[in-house]
């Protein structure tokens, strides 16, 4: 049987067009529509939507710890490489909620404790009438302190030597 008989049968002719006429572009791909692509334009729109809220001061809340990069610049959320907040932390969720608590202010400590009317003590095991995030990075003689910290790395070190600061004191294992 010739090759052009077999291209007579209905299946086989349709498909010989269509392999035939397929044009495939090659060069430049256009990805836009990958699925890296679209994670990374929701992961900046995100990003893009807290950066404009956070510009309100008010949207901070009043005990909002500010924190710079090396640079000087603010440090800002950021999803590469795990980003500069999880990563300063060796990824351990204990460490990480730790000190998110204590940057929002919002470590169940008794300045939060007297803020959201919990029937929990508010004064500190210093002596001091309220436990705030300020009182025990700064004040507090019952813990390790470190200079003002600007930067993720020193809340990282006051940890370090102070492992139930901004945690739960119920529970010694932190939280889990």
């Amino acid at each position: 049987m010739c090759e052009t008989s077999a291209l007579r049968w209905d299946i086989h002719g349709g498909v010989h067009k269509y392999i035939t006429e397929l044009k495939v572009r090659v060069g430049y791909c256009r990805t836009d529509n990958s699925l890296d692509t679209l994670r990374s334009q929701a992961a900046h729109s995100v990003l893009d939507s807290w950066n404009s809220t956070f510009q309100d001061p008010t949207y901070w809340g009043s005990e909002f710890l500010e924190l710079q990069q090396p640079d000087g610049r603010p440090l800002q959320p950021s999803y590469l490489n795990g980003g500069p907040w999880l990563s300063t932390f060796g990824h351990s969720i204990t460490e990480f909620a730790h000190v998110s608590w204590c940057i929002t202010g919002h470590a169940p400590i008794g300045a939060y404790y007297q803020h959201f009317k919990v029937n929990e003590p508010h004064g500190c095991t210093c002596g001091a009438a309220l436990q705030s995030c300020q009182h025990v990075l700064f004040r507090c003689r019952d813990r390790c302190s470190v200079h003002y910290p600007h930067f993720l790395r020193d809340i990282a070190l006051f940890l370090k030597h102070n492992p139930m600061a901004f945690g739960f004191s119920q529970d010694p294992s932190g939280v889990r």
